[in-house]
């Protein structure tokens, strides 16, 4: 029988975390700003009207904005062809301003996920997604360039680094 344990719970304030990362990354924006004269810039594109997609969304540019991220809102409607979604996809990986990009998911059916994800550049690929990246991720020793933060991405992440010592 296990012995009781004089640790206590400690009572973690979510809020108060998310508030001080915030500040942080608003007082590193800002430095950015002042010694090289640019803005960290993050594409969020988004197909169709899904509301949880909408209200995900919504709330990545809440948070640019309150950090002093440019937002570069692309807006596409759920009949959009897989071809003009690349497209636009390549004038992102082009765009000097835009450093970060995100393409929300699901698409819609008509639309290959892997293969649009696959055309983000690695260097802008902030999810993780982009199949160099997720290598990286498999390979022992190896660091990713972007670590994933979706829930689905995170599993993976932690599949392929308990596997890793198979690898």
């Amino acid at each position: 029988m296990a012995a009781p344990s004089d640790q206590k719970a400690t009572i973690i304030d979510g809020k108060a975390v998310a508030q001080t990362i915030r500040s942080e990354i608003a007082e590193e924006v800002r430095l950015l700003s002042e010694k090289y004269g640019k803005v960290p810039g993050l594409a969020v594109v988004i197909v169709g009207g899904r509301k949880d997609s909408q209200s995900y969304v919504s709330m990545k540019r809440k948070a640019c904005a309150e950090v002093g991220i440019k937002s570069f809102d692309i807006d596409l409607p759920e009949q959009v062809s897989e071809a003009e979604l690349i497209s636009k996809v390549h004038e992102l990986n082009v765009m000097p301003d835009v450093h970060g990009i995100l393409v929300q998911l699901p698409l819609p059916k008509h639309i290959n996920e892997e293969k649009v994800l696959g055309e983000i550049s690695l260097e802008k690929d902030v999810d993780g997604f982009h199949p160099l990246n997720i290598g990286k991720l498999a390979m022992k020793g190896r660091d990713p360039l972007f670590l994933p933060c979706t829930p689905k991405a995170i599993i993976l992440y932690s599949c392929l680094i308990n596997c890793g010592n198979l690898i």
